[in-house]
């Protein structure tokens, strides 16, 4: 049973003005290997994201919490694997019902319990109800119902309806002559603007400069009402690069219906979907330069990752497809975007390389290209640069800013997450994870659509060095904790074979691993 508990927290060893202002980055599909940090082979320029990179915590084996987007947005903000919530696949639908269950508490609601300022930009997917009786267009169980203070969401991204921005989980629309969003007080007065669940003036190629506007804009409000007295916590979820890859022909953040003029992004890269891997990078630039303005950049804790592995994306190739995916067929070996821009170039191995070697799958795949994700916690002179080799998930972000503040967090809450803030920190491995589950949403060598395919970690130290054994583990996709079907399908030393293309034999492994998933997985971390 979940139980509702408030959060316990510890003196800071700072005034609560010093806290870090925190922005969590989020972007869509993007991964890796769509970072230049990570890939010398990459063809997209990601200079902001670079230079986080040399000068924060650039971690090697972070994985989202699924290998597609819902399950991970609920398991990053709450603390908890996706089967906690209300579905054990996630919530998909805008308004099928909350994935977040009542009594449990976002990171949200954690800081804003401690002070903060809270705030959340961009795609949702956890859900919500419509209001019967409240203002029009007013949605239940969204940001506001879930511990942040001001929000400006797209309920279902921009791949589908409703085609529209809520701000204060009310549909809202963009007035370009006020430059500002505003609300409708009825239907009457909606009906002409919104028809088929789609605003007049919606274009998933402005989405991105007006959810950046937005966020400037709430960073100069409230730098002009605290002077720096109250930090912030912006979740910021880009729409960057997702279907249907419109990136802006120009990325214009004091006017950003305007596609005419400012930062040119479309046409820059290998081809529209890398273009918005290259909007995000000027996304995190234009944070860096607004907080730079209001001084703000020194005490900001900006963590950038990604929803899951990179998708199929446009043009690309295989250089050995000799692996079949039920869903998307033949695939293997390096993966190659050829350019479709004068000013871009092939683009090789977004989903990921170790040593040279490229990982494999992508986007909703159980194999490591699937959920192995860029991620990169960035807080100056605070945070050792370094690359960081042991595992770490992205619902390890809860507890982990917690520890970060010297926060507490009720044991009923955030019941998977684990605090590596010394890891983040100084590059402590006194405390790393042992095991790990991430959540793939189909199975692996098998045909029954009960099941889903998880990949279960297990960490050894050999000789001083860390070493990652890999099992994936089919499972019942409804209830993933009754586990009496699940069962081994592939074991891999992930240490010695990162493109995972030599399956081990080995029995007493197998099943000392699925003996450990089982336990895992019925109890917290």
């Amino acid at each position: 049973m979940l139980l509702l508990a408030a959060f316990v927290s510890t003196s800071f060893p700072c005034a609560a003005a010093q806290r870090p202002n925190i922005i969590v980055f989020l972007v869509d599909d993007i991964g890796y290997g769509d970072l230049e940090a990570n890939n010398p082979e990459c063809g997209i320029p990601t200079p902001n994201l670079n230079h986080l990179a040399k000068h924060g915590a650039n971690f090697m084996n972070a994985h989202s919490s699924a290998s597609v987007c819902a399950p991970t947005r609920y398991a990053l903000l709450t603390g908890n694997r996706v089967y906690r919530g209300s579905n054990p696949m996630g919530t998909w639908p805008a308004f099928g019902g909350s994935q977040i269950l009542p009594g449990q508490k976002t990171l949200a609601d954690l800081l804003h319990s401690e002070g903060y300022a809270t705030a959340f930009f961009g795609k949702l997917h956890l859900g919500g109800v419509p209001s019967k009786n409240g203002p029009y267009g007013q949605f239940l169980q969204g940001p506001r119902g879930h511990g942040f203070d001001y929000s400006l969401t797209l309920p279902s991204g921009i791949q589908a309806k409703p085609r529209a921005f809520f701000r204060n989980d009310r549909l809202s629309r963009w007035d370009d002559r006020q430059k500002d969003f505003v609300h409708f007080h009825n239907a009457a007065a909606a009906d002409p603007h919104y028809q088929n669940q789609t605003m007049d003036n919606w274009s998933t190629e402005t989405a991105g400069p007006l959810l950046m506007h937005d966020a400037l804009d709430f960073i100069d409000r409230h730098h002009e009402e605290y002077q720096g007295k109250k930090p912030f916590y912006i979740h910021y979820c880009s729409q960057a690069g997702h279907t249907p890859y419109t990136p802006p022909a120009f990325f214009n953040i004091e006017d950003p219906m305007n596609t005419r003029e400012g930062i040119p992004v479309r046409g820059q890269t290998t081809n529209l979907r890398t273009d918005m891997v290259y909007e995000a990078d000027i996304a995190v630039g234009l944070f860096k330069e607004r907080l730079l303005e209001h001084q703000l950049w020194d005490n900001t804790l900006l963590i950038f990752t990604s929803d899951n592995g990179v998708a199929k994306g446009l043009h690309s190739t295989w250089s050995k497809p000799i692996y079949h995916d039920s869903k998307d067929g033949l695939y293997g070996g390096r993966r190659t975007e050829k350019t479709q821009t004068p000013a871009g170039r092939d683009h090789i191995n977004g989903q990921g390389v170790v040593d040279g070697i490229p990982i494999r799958g992508k986007k909703g795949y159980c194999y490591e290209g699937g959920h192995r994700v860029p991620l990169i916690f960035h807080w100056p002179d605070q945070i050792a640069p370094r690359d960081v080799e042991p595992l770490f998930a992205l619902h390890d972000v809860y507890r982990t800013v917690a520890g970060l503040l010297d926060v507490k967090v009720a044991p009923q809450q955030a019941m998977d997450s684990v605090d590596l803030s010394d890891l983040v920190i100084s590059g402590d491995t006194s405390t790393h994870r042992q095991h790990l589950m991430i959540q793939a949403n189909r199975p692996t060598k098998s045909q029954n659509k009960n099941l889903n395919s998880w990949s279960f970690y297990t960490t050894e130290t050999e000789g001083g060095d860390l070493t990652i054994w890999k099992a994936i583990i089919n499972n019942n996709r409804k209830s993933p904790q009754m586990t009496a079907m699940a069962e081994v399908a592939e074991l891999y030393h992930l240490s010695t074979d990162p493109g995972e293309t030599m399956p081990v034999s080995d029995d007493k492994r197998s099943e000392a691993m699925l003996q450990a998933y089982k336990e895992s997985i019925s109890n917290p971390k």
